[in-house]
């Protein structure tokens, strides 16, 4: 039976960087070995292996290996980059999903680029924790499948079918992260043709969008800004607070986006007050309802059934976990 976690915000970011070590999203063997799974089902099960999220697991290391220093973080993150090394090759990237029942998905007759972008920017942000190869050699074989040859970043290559009409299967400015994850590697072209694309206009395009791809966006916007263009992030901060209002409940991991956007953007002198004060301690009461004991993270509510036991929405939550909490130290500091 589900139960859930009603301590302080310290010990369900414990909870939840426990989970994500040590349950069995890290495959421990077989030709997956070293994977990062998207979710685990009722049965504690993971169902698919997924570049992507295994690219996210990469950057969460390396956000966890910021705070403290650790042989597991190490040995998971190596692991990890030989398995991308051996699902990567100069002709193939990595397919969208590998499942462990061989299942059909749509997902799979095509390569995206995001996914692939946020495997770069994982492989990136390990190169601290691992050794130099085989991640320098997996990262650039990547770069080829992701970097177009022309002056546009496309949404996806290499389709076999026509795809389902979705945000993430057409042009939109959650290319922005996309296009942002791709800064630290090549001054190319098309990253700033998808920045002028979208820059100024996300707000009229994000207008009754998916939340998630929305909240993308805005990430995509806050990287660029944090990096070399400061005006976008005003354009995220007056985007965020026109969108947070209409956020989807029943998301984990779109409440966790919204929770650690929200303290990013404070953190960067925006969503200030006591106003902000209390939406962003309302995403946190909200959000704490989808933790388990375990420290895994339901996608849907936990009466929800079939029950997710989401890796990307536990990522998330621990790192707006993570981050409130230092700024409420850092209140606490300030405080005589």
């Amino acid at each position: 039976m589900a139960t859930f976690i009603r301590d302080t915000g310290t010990d369900l970011q414990v909870a939840i960087e426990q989970w994500l070590l040590n349950s069995r999203v890290r495959i421990p063997s077989g030709r997956h070995s070293g994977a990062i799974a998207g979710w685990l089902n009722e049965r504690n099960e993971p169902e698919f292996v997924y570049p992507e999220i295994t690219g996210y697991y990469l950057s969460w290391l390396a956000f966890v290996s910021a705070h403290r220093a650790d042989s597991d973080l190490r040995k998971a993150a190596t692991e990890a980059v030989a398995w991308v090394d051996s699902v990567t090759s100069d002709d193939c990237p990595p397919r969208t999903r590998y499942y462990f029942d061989n299942r059909h998905d749509w997902r799979n007759t095509a390569t995206f680029t995001f996914d692939l972008a946020m495997l770069c920017r994982g492989l990136h942000a390990v190169r601290r924790l691992v050794p130099e190869q085989p991640r320098l050699n997996v990262l650039q074989r990547l770069l080829r499948h992701v970097l177009p040859t022309g002056r546009t970043l496309p949404v996806f290559r290499n389709a076999r079918c026509e795809l389902p009409d979705r945000w993430s299967t057409r042009p939109g400015p959650f290319q922005l992260k996309t296009a942002a994850a791709l800064l630290a590697f090549q001054n190319h072209p098309a990253i700033w043709n998808t920045f002028d694309k979208w820059s100024g206009k996300v707000m009229s395009e994000i207008e009754g969008a998916d939340g998630h791809g929305a909240l993308y966006a805005l990430e995509g916007l806050v990287q660029f800004g944090v990096s070399h263009k400061p005006h976008a992030l005003q354009e995220a901060a007056n985007c965020f607070e026109a969108l947070v209002v209409r956020l989807e409940q029943d998301r984990s991991d779109v409440l966790a986006q919204a929770l650690r956007l929200g303290l990013t953007l404070r953190s960067l002198g925006f969503c200030q007050g006591n106003e902000w004060n209390g939406r962003l301690a309302e995403l946190h009461a909200r959000l704490e309802h989808f933790i388990l004991n375990s420290g895994a993270v339901c996608f849907r509510p936990p009466r929800d059934r079939p029950i997710n036991l989401n890796t990307w929405a536990a990522i998330f939550t621990h790192q707006a976990m993570a981050n409130r909490q230092s700024q409420l130290c850092s209140v606490r500091k300030r405080i005589p």
